[in-house]
């Protein structure tokens, strides 16, 4: 039950616009939730008081103060009291007024300190809400061509999608979300280099580029009005939150994939795909980062996080429950080493979807949701684990935000060759380097096979089942040792153990491909 006291004058923050309520709130019990959207309301007022009762222990509304009180601007004062039915909360809070408190003209507030990872990856976050509209308009085209039986199919698509040299897709929505992030919201930020995974025409100068225009494929008319409002928007949140004249990210190389998992976005399985963004520090190891899906329904889903400043935040999928365990794997077909890692040394089943990120976000979504069912019922709930192993390579920009976020959640990611090496114990030269570099940091000689995905000349003159010997073979941003990412139940001396041992038996039997 609520009661509150508001100001006729004020003018409230839609709480949805709020970090408070679009993150945080979503680690709190659904009962709680409503109550923390009200409070939101308030906050921009200049004074109000919030009261509500609930049967809730007392820990619960501590941990409701702490998630509002600490994550956001708002310092109130709180007080609470036993009651028949449970505990009454009590809020009242006297705000500054918006441009004291940081709010831009959208309300938008960013958490963390200037300079910290934190805001780095609460900036970043904003500007992907602020990409979903237009990457939601481009993905109705692709729908629209899809769905259509007219003769115009063709022409629609080659409007929004074409094939690069490596066969994979491309569409404007990888170009443009590329654009916005690299030459608007980081243009004037100092970082040690930006590395993203569509590359721009070599003619065209970032200044002088047509913003209707990518790698020769014209954006629809009816969407380039939507393309400038974006530009401006993004432009605005980086004048206001990412000053130029900031040095404190002058060491950190930023990994950018617009669009990870772009054949799932052609081909209507939107909502497999994301945006990648990963913050690695000056000797290439992953810290900070931000996966997010705009075209998840009802709401766009996210994780982002830094280990080292202890931030961690979601919104995920809570329609599903928690799976009864699997491997994640890709939609298309797996390796022999694969077949006999799942069905016959873990005995378990394949869990297929697209996209490195999207993959990333299903094991932190039933990591999480194993912890919070262990936490209700106090059952054991190991055979739900779920794991995320490949053989076969993607690429630094699909990992490196989704490696800081799963470290930041108590995950890890590692080289599938360091575990066929390890005895369960790794430690960060398993891990990939995250750095600018002409050639491939982490190459082994004579290991990985030569694929038209990660060959140097893009697939040109190389014999079937022939290994890469020289590190000038690879492409330098190709992960082609494999990976093993696990969520936090299975970060364990037990868990690595478990996953290591079944790994090694199932590589003597199917050498993995690392392909």
């Amino acid at each position: 039950s609520f009661s509150s006291s508001v100001p006729q004058t004020s003018t409230p923050v839609v709480p949805s616009e709020h970090p408070a309520s679009n993150a945080h709130m979503k680690q709190l019990p659904l009962c709680l939730q409503l109550c923390v959207s009200t409070f939101i309301v308030h906050a921009s007022c200049i004074t109000s008081t919030v009261a509500f009762q609930i049967a809730s222990p007392p820990v619960t509304l501590s941990r409701f103060f702490a998630v509002v009180g600490n994550k956001s601007t708002i310092s109130p004062s709180l007080a609470y009291s036993s009651t028949a039915s449970g505990q009454r909360l009590t809020l009242a809070m006297s705000t500054p007024n918006a441009s004291e408190r940081g709010i831009d003209a959208t309300g938008y507030v960013p958490t963390g300190k200037p300079g910290s990872l934190e805001r780095l990856c609460s900036v970043a976050l904003r500007a992907c809400e602020l990409m979903t509209p237009l990457i939601s308009s481009i993905y109705q085209e692709i729908l629209s061509s899809i769905n259509s039986e007219h003769d115009n199919n063709a022409t629609i698509k080659s409007k929004v999608e074409t094939v690069k040299q490596d066969n994979s897709t491309f569409t404007i929505a990888d170009g443009l979300v590329q654009r916005l992030l690299i030459n608007v919201l980081f243009d004037q930020v100092k970082f040690r280099a930006i590395v993203g995974e569509e590359e721009e025409d070599s003619c065209e100068d970032p200044a002088q580029q047509s913003w209707n225009l990518v790698q020769g494929l014209e954006v629809p008319r009816h969407i380039q009005p939507l393309v400038d409002s974006t530009k401006v928007n993004i432009e605005s949140l980086a004048r206001e939150h990412l000053p130029s004249d900031d040095v404190a990210y002058e060491q950190l190389s930023v990994f950018v994939d617009p669009i990870d998992g772009t054949r799932e976005f052609a081909t209507g399985h939107g909502e497999q795909c994301s945006i990648c963004i990963g913050f690695a520090d000056e000797s290439g190891r992953a810290i900070a980062g931000l996966v997010y899906r705009p075209l998840t329904t009802p709401t766009p889903t996210f994780v982002a996080g830094s280990k080292a400043e202890k931030y961690a935040i979601c919104h995920l999928n809570e329609s599903s429950d928690v799976v009864k365990g699997g491997i994640l794997t890709t939609n298309g077909s797996i390796s022999p080493f694969m077949e006999t890692l799942i069905y016959d040394e873990m005995q378990t089943k394949r869990i297929k979807s697209g996209g490195a990120g999207n993959k990333m976000l299903l094991l932190l979504e039933n990591s999480i949701k194993r912890r919070n069912a262990e936490q209700m019922d106090g059952n054991d709930h190991q055979s739900s684990s779920m794991l995320y192993i490949q053989d076969r390579g993607v690429s630094r920009w699909d990992t490196c935000g989704a490696e800081a976020c799963l470290e930041a959640f108590g995950g890890t990611l590692v080289k599938l060759t360091s575990v066929l090496e390890s005895n369960s114990t790794l430690d960060q030269s398993d891990k990939y380097t995250y750095l600018a570099s002409n050639t491939n940091l982490d190459f082994i000689p004579g290991s990985a096979f030569l694929t038209k995905y990660n060959s140097a000349n893009g697939g040109i003159n190389f014999k079937p089942n022939q290994k890469a010997v020289d590190v000038r073979d690879v492409k330098p941003y190709a992960n082609t040792c494999g990976m093993v990412a696990l969520g936090n139940e299975m970060n364990s001396a037990d868990g690595l153990r478990y996953v290591t041992d079944a790994i090694n038996r199932a590589a003597r039997r199917d050498a993995p491909s690392l392909d």
